[in-house]
């Protein structure tokens, strides 16, 4: 029989087993980790690795000022590190412009998510450094 050890949280007088007390704190190191709070917004996306010329489309989940998670449908043309060029379609309601602008800018991926059929990418500089397209 195992034994499951407990630690003592003062603040609701209740115990809580120890390997979810440690879980938790991890979540929240993680969470504390993201440099900046994400939009969960769904805007069109397109992009392609560095050096190829075939582009993938897809969905933002939800993006922030240093990154985005985008799901897609074709996870196996990418790796962990690949360089991409993204570009992002801003729909008139959020720019404020009277049509749809398009954002292109190069970020890296930092995640594959299978579950999710989708990509967590890292901007290389920041959204703000995007450049406006006109494809």
């Amino acid at each position: 029989m195992e034994a499951t050890l407990y630690k003592h949280r003062e603040r609701d007088h209740c115990a809580v087993p120890y390997e979810l007390q440690e879980r938790l704190q991890t979540l929240g190191e993680l969470a504390e980790r993201r440099r900046a709070v994400r939009l969960s917004r769904r805007f069109s996306v397109r992009f392609c690795k560095v050096g190829l010329y075939f582009p993938v489309e897809g969905v933002t989940e939800n993006i922030g000022p240093c990154g985005a998670f985008i799901k897609l449908n074709d996870l196996h043309t990418f790796q962990i590190g690949d360089r991409i060029i993204l570009t992002l379609s801003l729909p008139p309601s959020f720019s404020g412009q009277e049509k749809m602008i398009r954002l292109q800018g190069s970020a890296q991926i930092i995640r594959l998510v299978g579950d999710n059929e989708g990509v967590a990418v890292e901007f290389t500089g920041s959204l703000k450094q995007f450049k406006r397209t006109h494809d």
